[in-house]
């Protein structure tokens, strides 16, 4: 099973959210997921862009969630096959449809 990690930044002043541009992103298990969301969330309000007077100042803070993906199984491959009908065949057919929706 695979999930997408999303990693919001909301503001508790403000009242809302927005997803983080790193993410949605894939990962492998719901396990790794919980804890790519929690350290990457870390360093996004920590390391990253967002100063300490606007953490403060718009009461920031960080949200994720591991949604499960369902992957369908891949389709198999089919191989064309000419058809039996001529270009002829098919042209008269349509003919025969065409006169007999005109009377």
């Amino acid at each position: 099973m695979k999930f997408f990690l999303t990693i919001y930044v909301c503001s508790s002043i403000v009242g809302n959210c927005f997803i983080h541009e790193s993410t949605p992103r894939p990962q492998d298990s719901y396990y790794d997921c919980v804890r790519n969301g929690l350290s990457e969330s870390y360093e996004i309000l920590y390391q990253g862009k967002i100063t300490e007077e606007d953490m403060v100042k718009f009461k920031m803070y960080p949200k994720f969630s591991c949604e499960e993906v369902i992957i369908p199984p891949a389709k198999p491959e089919v191989k064309e096959q000419p058809t039996s009908l001529s270009t002829g065949t098919i042209l008269r057919g349509i003919f025969r449809l065409v006169t007999y929706n005109i009377n």
